[in-house]
């Protein structure tokens, strides 16, 4: 037992840790464009002890949605598994096409076995489109048209089918949802997703840091009951590329 508990040890030490959660401000984008956090100080030093008030709405910042948030009687944020939380983790790297149309096709995600190997079942797969780059100026992140369309990279459809084929535990991208600009109608990767019972992770950042496939995903919700959605802090464990 001693043992094992200083093996795990070690193999953590030699790991980096990659944060892939944005700061959660006021200042932050959201999907209607307003502000959707708020922290008000309650109490202070003078008093004492510092207390601080905080309100925002459930799908804020870097975020998880629970198939409840579309799929009636669906799984609640609480109601997701340890095992499906900590998890492999595929990164598509998809930031060199620079296209805020991009849809990732099916063709991509081949090409991303073919390089690296099959996607492992009970994985998290997340697509690095570079977009967070935007982050910090919400008109662009948000990069909304005359109209008020908001145009960003996302999934096709199909996509979301292939990867669910491979048994996968969620997805997750660096933009506000995977359901990218040029999805027509709905949001058919977010209905294929989460009414297969797995979740969706939005507003992620620092993919690049990760490597292809070989790291470890630590997603930490809030455990709200009957929660269909909930600021995450996202966390990745990687070994150095030479093993050592």
């Amino acid at each position: 037992m001693v043992e094992n508990q200083f093996h795990l040890i070690s193999l953590i030490e030699k790991c980096s840790f990659v944060d892939l959660t944005h700061d959660l401000d006021e200042g932050i984008p959201t999907w209607n464009g307003s502000c959707g956090f708020k922290k008000e100080v309650k109490m202070d030093y003078d008093q004492g002890v510092r207390v601080l008030s905080y309100k925002s709405h459930a799908g804020i910042g870097t975020h998880m949605d629970a198939p409840s948030h579309f799929i009636r009687g669906g799984k609640n944020i609480s109601d997701i598994a340890l095992e499906e939380l900590i998890v492999p983790l595929c990164v598509l790297d998809m930031s060199k096409e620079r296209n805020p149309d991009l849809l990732i096709s099916p063709e991509d995600v081949l090409q991303f076995e073919k390089k690296f190997g099959a996607i492992p079942p009970r994985s998290l797969v997340l697509a690095n489109t570079g977009w967070e780059k935007y982050w910090s100026n919400t008109v662009k992140y948000r990069n909304a048209d005359a109209k008020g369309k908001m145009h960003f990279p996302g999934f096709m459809a199909k996509t979301a089918e292939l990867l669910l084929q491979r048994k996968i535990s969620g997805i997750g991208i660096d933009t506000l949802s995977p359901d990218g600009s040029t999805n027509k109608e709905g949001f058919p990767v977010h209905e294929l997703i989460l009414g297969a019972g797995k979740y969706i992770l939005e507003n992620l950042c620092n993919l690049g840091n990760l490597p292809p496939s070989g790291a470890l995903a630590l997603v930490m919700p809030m455990k709200v009951v009957g929660g269909a959605e909930s600021a995450i802090r996202l966390v990745a464990l990687a070994e150095p590329e030479n093993g050592s």
